[in-house]
């Protein structure tokens, strides 16, 4: 049953799309550039682009209403069509990371039992169709006409020859299509153990891109620049979001220069207003501001300092709610004409914040950029609550939080810390278990709560979290450690592109560091230390020497046993097997294979 006081206000996915074609049917929806030009498809173009995907899915793939529909295939333009397409034609959608191996994408296929699975590359097929036989068809957007496989244009031109046939179908389709019916299987990047099939229904897409209508300020006046990957839940509720809002999306182009560049140029031909990203862009972007001004002359870096005083002061009045001195003011605006304008014409010179999600953000990070006056919002969710459960607000923020609780949402603190959730987002279940088994561990439990497996604290309203409650490092000595935050203020340091902090059950703390290599590789360029891989920086003293600066940095702030007592720096990257598909370390597969450097830093305790 509708309820629009709790985000409830279309009877499904599709419903909610129509509904916005209705309001604005000839404004900006989706932009993408088609070679080498920017093109721009409306609202209606979106619709009928879908409506298109759907009669094909229906009349020559044989899909009926319930069937899996696996999406894997870059972020673009061609994915939020098939998604719509996947919902109208009444199946289920379940979207693979593009960079799984083909294994762990045969293990989604199976788990789900997928029928049709749409592929970027027509390559791919053959092997998962070993793997997974009993995937009936495989549809390639990038295949040719004339090929076994049928490329996007293909696809939409089968659609729109289906489309009179196919009408009734849909129409029916819709109309049945409940509330409660699944949407979605977003399967978890496994982390902990197993990825597992959540199933996310039309009532958690409908309040989720409600919710974030109404606390993030945007509409058909903004645009999103799109760089995350729509297998992950974070950027699939910011396209269904913009659906709600109705803002424009814009997708950075892929393919092999999809990168640092990339987004630098699609910074300037964009000009996006807000933009969703991981900390991990964030930190890459501090970086390199940073880099630029350390290679500037000494003028330059006079200038840069004066201006970082200034702002720190402004950004300190800001986040206090405070009115900014006159003469404060005047002097933010020479450092603003000095230093910090420049610096936001990098992001298109219109941005006016970003949504930080995925992985906790540094606070100095956000502090950074506020001072420069770009505002940074963290929020917080997971796969099981359709997203974000928390968000910080342009007009309501606190950096080293993760924002009030979203309208309709409800959190509450366990006796052990644990942050537990209730609302309208949270999951119908896992695919292929139930609650109460072992497997689930009763993540939702008899009252409807949530338990995350993260700990938290509430501060006046605003989310901290603390650390994942599996992650807990226990000391020999019977103390407590939180390793997250120690591991993200290491990962900020120049050189240093992540860190594993390690102790459990040990009689202190120690850290694995993994090299920036194109940092390090610039320093020993720099220096001449004729260091030409990985292995080789790994071994030189002055790199061990800022490795060495960073932990005693680290160090000096917190109490003795959370101090790092020893460390080894990688000689090589991480193993896939290491990564999820979204880049995260899995801590339990990185301990496992590096147990040998572990070991020998606790040689004789």
């Amino acid at each position: 049953m509708l309820n629009p006081a709790e985000g409830i206000s279309h009877a499904n996915v599709p419903r909610m799309m129509e509904a916005r074609v209705q309001r604005t049917p000839d404004a900006a929806a989706l932009r993408a550039r088609v070679h080498g030009i920017w093109r721009t498809w409306t609202w209606l173009d979106w619709q009928r682009m879908g409506q298109a995907v759907a009669a094909a899915l229906t009349i020559r793939h044989r899909v009926t209403r319930g069937d899996r529909i696996a999406l894997m295939a870059a972020t673009s333009r061609e994915w939020a069509v098939c998604d719509l397409g996947i919902a109208l034609a009444g199946a289920v959608s379940v979207p693979i990371y593009p960079s799984s191996s083909r294994e762990q994408a045969a293990f989604i296929l199976r788990d789900a039992g997928v029928t049709v699975a749409i592929v970027d590359d027509p390559a791919d097929i053959p092997r998962l169709r070993t793997l997974a036989p009993d995937v009936r068809e495989f549809v390639a957007l990038g295949g040719r006409p004339g090929d076994t496989t049928a490329g996007f244009d293909q696809l939409q031109a089968d659609g729109a020859a289906a489309l009179a046939e196919a009408s009734s179908n849909l129409a029916a389709v819709a109309a049945a299509t409940s509330l409660h019916d699944p949407f979605t299987i977003v399967y978890t990047s496994g982390t902990t153990g197993t990825p597992r099939g959540v199933v996310l229904s039309h009532k958690n897409l409908v309040y989720e891109a409600w919710a974030i209508k109404s606390v993030i300020a945007a509409d058909r006046s903004d645009e999103q620049l799109m760089i995350l990957p729509l297998a992950h839940v974070f950027a699939r509720h910011l396209l269904w979001g913009a659906v709600e809002q109705g803002s424009v999306t814009a997708f950075v182009p892929a393919g092999p220069d999809h990168g640092d560049a990339a987004l630098d140029t699609a910074f300037q031909e964009v000009a996006p207003t807000f933009m969703g990203v991981v900390p991990r862009t964030l930190d890459r972007l501090y970086a390199q501001i940073l880099g630029d001004v350390q290679r500037s002359g000494l003028v330059a870096r006079a200038a840069w300092d004066r201006s970082m005083t200034v702002g720190r002061k402004v950004s300190q009045c800001r986040q206090r709610g405070l009115a900014v001195p006159g003469a404060l003011a005047l002097k933010m605006q020479l450092a603003d004409r000095a230093c910090f304008a420049r610096i936001r014409q990098r992001f298109g010179g219109r941005l006016r914040f970003f949504v930080s999600g995925g992985a906790p953000l540094r606070r100095e990070v956000a502090e950074f950029f506020h001072t420069l006056g770009v505002l940074v919002l963290e929020g917080y969710g997971l796969t099981e609550t359709t997203g974000a459960t928390n968000v910080n607000r342009p007009d309501r923020f606190r950096f080293g939080t993760v924002g009030p609780a979203m309208p309709g949402t409800e959190l509450r603190i366990a006796d052990d810390g644990e942050v537990l959730v209730r609302g309208p987002g949270v999951m119908l279940g896992y695919h292929n278990l139930s609650h109460g088994t072992e497997e689930t561990g009763d993540v939702v439990d008899a009252q409807g709560w949530l338990h995350t497996g993260d700990l938290g604290e509430l501060q006046g309203g605003f989310l901290k979290i603390v650390d994942r409650k599996k992650n807990l490092i226990v000391l020999s000595t019977g103390k407590n450690v939180a390793p997250q935050p120690i591991e993200g203020r290491l990962g900020l340091a120049e050189g240093i592109a992540h860190a594993l902090v390690v102790g459990d059950g040990r009689p202190y703390l120690t850290a694995l560091i993994g090299l920036d290599a194109p940092a390090t590789l610039a320093v020993a360029k720099r220096e001449a230390l004729g260091c030409t891989s990985l292995a080789d920086l790994a071994r030189h003293p002055r790199i061990r020497q800022i490795v060495q600066a960073a932990v005693d940095q680290q160090n000096a702030d917190v109490a003795g046993f959370e101090q790092i007592k020893k460390f080894r720096i990688l000689p090589d990257l991480p193993a896939p097997e290491e990564r999820t598909p979204a880049g995260k370390l899995r801590r339990r597969e990185a301990l496992a294979r590096r147990a040998a450097e572990i070991d020998d830093m606790y040689e004789g305790t």
